[in-house]
């Protein structure tokens, strides 16, 4: 697992307040996250990363039709798995369309599988790290996106 998927996570983490007040991306400020050490590339990749995996991210509104009518509730033995903060940033990850519900299932069940004690922060950003490694249509080192998806055009 790379340490730039890490700083990938903890990117969207710390802009997602920012993006699901559904900001366009010019308009989102990451001074904060520039004088913490990121690197312009690194929030740049972040926001594609987020764009390929949740395209309509910054659209003003949802139309009804495209909202999803299935809404995961957790049960409270699923909440009690993770920290406050990490729990915190599972909410996070999910309402901005970083890790969709099969995804979040798996960490669940990761979670409930191989830790003792409840899931600290930086557990599961390396959990989403390892989740966004194993989409195998994009290239976190690079950037680069290998398979085109059904409604992907070539000009």
């Amino acid at each position: 697992m790379s340490k730039n998927s890490n700083r990938t996570v903890d990117i969207l983490i710390e802009l997602a307040p920012q993006l699901l007040q559904r900001k366009s991306p010019q308009s989102i400020n990451t001074t904060g996250l520039e004088t913490s050490g990121y690197s312009k590339l690194e929030i740049s990749y972040a926001l594609s990363l987020l764009l390929d995996r949740n395209p309509k991210i910054f659209k003003k509104r949802i139309r009804r039709t495209e909202e999803s009518n299935f809404l995961r509730i957790l049960q409270k033995e699923e909440k009690n798995l993770f920290t406050k903060e990490a729990f915190q940033d599972v909410m996070w990850l999910r309402t901005i369309g970083i890790i969709d519900e099969d995804e979040l299932n798996d960490i669940i069940e990761r979670a409930s599988i191989y830790f003792f004690d409840k899931v600290s922060r930086q557990e599961l950003r390396q959990m989403v790290s390892y989740i966004l490694e194993q989409d195998d249509g994009i290239d976190l080192e690079t950037g680069v996106r290998y398979h085109l998806r059904k409604n992907d055009q070539i000009h």
